[in-house]
């Protein structure tokens, strides 16, 4: 049942004081006249007090009261609901606050905020109230947004006039945990009919028709959510049995060599960090600054306030581009809006970039996370205050856009000149973990590579790779004729199968071996060379591999063993053992450099195939996913993808992501960092116990 209308742990049925406009009263619902019918102590006990109630969790579970009024609806009068809350238990607590039309599910038909109060903390909790607003299909969207199928606009919204219940709850709570929970006042004046649905997007990149934590209202709450999240950090300083390098400092102690490497332990693969101490990797994918340019051009009904282009404050922001790989903007001109870097100007000033460097360390530690991943800004990792991956990129010839000509001469010569930009910073820094060189590179689903082999018989005749694999054939089949027998083809010329560039003949048996025996000759060359490139730059650093992705046949994964310290895998299965299981046998140490949950439902209206969505779904993904990840005994590390959210209206490609730890206005995701720090406080201790 859905967490906002079951009454697993408490459910009161209340002769409720209401009042409205009608009465020209502000308390909605009063705790003073409560006469309690029914009430479930199995999770949650509920006392009256001066007022107000005490909200009291008796398990380690969710601990919820929910309120109706009778038989009757509420009409909402204003658009703000308030009450003041106190922590009275020991221990941080999320409490949530709620309300809801008839018939709610999930997030349909609900407004919700929680809040983080601290033992003893007081505040108000203000619920704003949403109306829903008209809806416009999803067909003014399909050309410019990918991935997504469908618009919801009944999440995160309420019918106001119709409010069936109000509930609170302690998310997550431990037995003992309770909070004092006063009247519920409303304030303010909602709209007499529902609001239209454009524009939807405000000046500050934020979704109009919904609400949550830390929402930006006007240009003061930056200062107000800087504040706060300074103070929520320090009641998080980050795990207690964590060393200056994220390992366990609790744990045993191993041989200290100054650098990070790759030990097996107790049946465990394991980096050991620069002290000594076993680590276990967990951290962020593109830790940096700001987010994407999003389009404007041909869509300025979507956004509201938007700054004029010669604004002398936030027209600087202001983009001009051309082209996207995908959907609308792909052969056109286009002018768009850096709104997440103009956000940070408004929180932290135009020295933003150092102060941001500062904090995101301090941010990555208070959420549980020991590690800055992939894709990162080389102005914060090196800091030396948070162990780090460096990725390797570099031009040269493609057989396609995903596989390099390594036979061709500047693809080593290229290499090794971006590596060599490495050698007086990330190559002597004690906090680098290693080097990822390259992403995502093409293998193909066939066995042994043989699709490298095919890949590259479609090529051109001026490709070098395609040379060196002629020139494999010739050794072993002499003669074009031989050839022609063994693949069941008429080539005149050793010339003419070079100038084919023809589909192979796959099925056949012999084109299979010889396209699989050269796929393996280029992966050995290719992990080969990459390894001396790096040993030579940084001969203490680890080179972590390829980053593969999708099916990777086994003998690749092998043969990639003999090279790599790590092997890499961006690995999206959840949990991830299926796919790592894979490669049991080979008995290698792997990371998860690349994994994720889908957009938060609150930030955004867009859709995919499901409309109906579990507002526990993404934290309930994201513990299945480190739960199993920190079980294998052959993963060393999981890299979430990614540390800031997309534009909601998209980059000109239409990706429009939401799946950040951070937003579009610098403001931390309430609900995974809650439950990040449940997964990376108690990391090393889970690591240790699971069997």
């Amino acid at each position: 049942m859905n967490r906002l209308h079951r009454l697993r742990n408490a459910t009161l049925a209340a002769a409720l004081v209401l009042s409205g406009a009608a009465h020209g009263q502000s308390v909605l619902l009063s705790f003073d006249d409560l006469a309690i019918a029914h009430m479930n102590l199995s999770d949650a006990a509920v006392l009256r007090e001066a007022g107000a109630i005490r909200l009291s969790a008796v398990a380690d579970a969710d601990a919820s009261a929910s309120f109706t009024n009778g038989a009757d609806a509420w009409p909402l009068a204003g658009d703000l609901l308030k009450t003041h809350v106190k922590n009275v238990g020991e221990k941080p607590v999320t409490l949530r606050m709620a309300i809801a039309n008839d018939g709610a599910k999930n997030l349909t038909d609900t407004c919700q905020l929680p809040i983080l109060l601290a033992p003893g903390e007081e505040k108000d909790l203000e619920l704003p109230v949403i109306q829903r607003p008209v809806d416009p299909t999803y067909a003014p969207f399909q050309p410019f947004m990918m991935y997504f199928k469908n618009i919801d606009v009944r999440d995160n919204t309420v019918d106001a006039g119709v409010i069936r219940t109000i509930s609170f709850t302690i998310d997550h709570a431990s037995a003992g945990d309770s909070v004092v929970i006063g009247a519920v006042e409303q304030s303010g004046e909602l709209a007499k009919s529902p609001p239209s649905f454009f524009p939807f997007i405000d000046r500050y990149g934020q979704y109009i028709h919904s609400n949550w934590p830390g929402k930006i209202r006007g240009d003061d709450d930056f200062n107000q959510r800087r504040d706060e999240e300074a103070r929520e950090r320090a009641q998080w300083p980050g795990p207690r049995d964590w060393d200056a390098f994220g390992g366990w400092a609790n744990g045993p102690s191993l041989e200290a060599t100054g650098s990070f490497r790759v030990q097996k332990y107790q049946g465990k693969w394991w980096f050991v960090d620069p002290l000594g101490h076993l680590f276990w990797s967990y951290g962020p994918t593109g830790v940096g600054f700001g987010g994407d340019v999003s389009p404007i051009t041909d869509r300025e009904h979507w956004f509201r306030d938007l700054p004029t282009q010669d604004d002398p404050n936030w027209g600087g922001f202001y983009r001009k581009g051309h082209g996207a790989l995908y959907r609308y903007y792909k052969e056109k001109d286009w002018i768009g809006y850096d709104v997440a870097r103009a956000n940070l100007v408004r929180k932290y000033g135009p020295d933003y970039q150092k102060i941001v460097a500062g904090i995101s360390h301090d941010r990555l530690k208070s959420w549980g996370f020991n590690t800055i991943a992939n894709w990162s800004d080389s102005n914060i990792y090196l800091q030396h205050r948070t162990p780090y991956t460096v990725a390797i990129h570099y031009d040269c010839t493609m057989l396609n856009d995903r596989l390099p000509d390594i036979y061709a001469p500047e693809w080593e010569t290229n290499l090794k000149s971006r590596l060599a930009r490495e050698k007086e910073t990330s190559a002597v820094d004690a906090y680098n973990l290693g080097y990822f060189v390259d992403n995502e590179r093409w293998w193909g689903w066939r066995p042994r590579a043989a699709a490298i082999g095919e890949e590259t018989l479609k090529n051109p005749p001026d490709r070098n790779a395609k040379k060196a694999f002629l020139e494999q054939l010739k050794k072993k089949y002499d003669t074009i004729e031989n050839l022609n027998e063994a693949w069941t083809t008429q080539f005149d010329s050793w010339d003419a199968l070079l100038a084919n560039r023809t589909q192979p003949d796959m099925k056949n048996a012999k084109t299979l071996e010889d396209c699989g025996d050269f796929g393996m000759t280029f992966a050995e060359k290719y992990f080969a060379t990459v390894k001396a490139a790096v040993k030579e730059v940084a001969p203490t650093k680890l080179y972590l591999g390829v980053r593969f992705h999708g099916h990777i046949d086994k003998a690749v994964v092998a043969l990639a063993g003999k090279y790599v310290d790590v092997v890499s895998y961006n690995i999206y299965d959840n949990p991830p053992n299926g796919r790592v299981n894979q490669y049991n046998d080979l008995d290698l140490p792997m990371m998860s450099t690349e994994w994720g949950v889908g957009s938060d439902p609150t930030q955004t209206p867009f859709r995919g195939e499901k409309l109906d969505i579990d507002p526990t779904e993404r934290t309930r993904l994201i513990e299945q996913y480190m739960k199993g990840a920190i079980a294998h005994p052959n993963i060393v590390g999981a890299h979430f993808f990614q540390y800031r959210d997309q534009p909601i209206s998209g980059r000109p490609d239409g990706e429009a992501t939401l799946r950040g730890f951070v937003n579009i206005v610098d403001t931390p995701n309430f609900e995974l960092v809650q439950t990040n720090r449940r997964i990376g406080y108690s990391l090393y201790a889970s690591r240790a116990n699971a069997k």
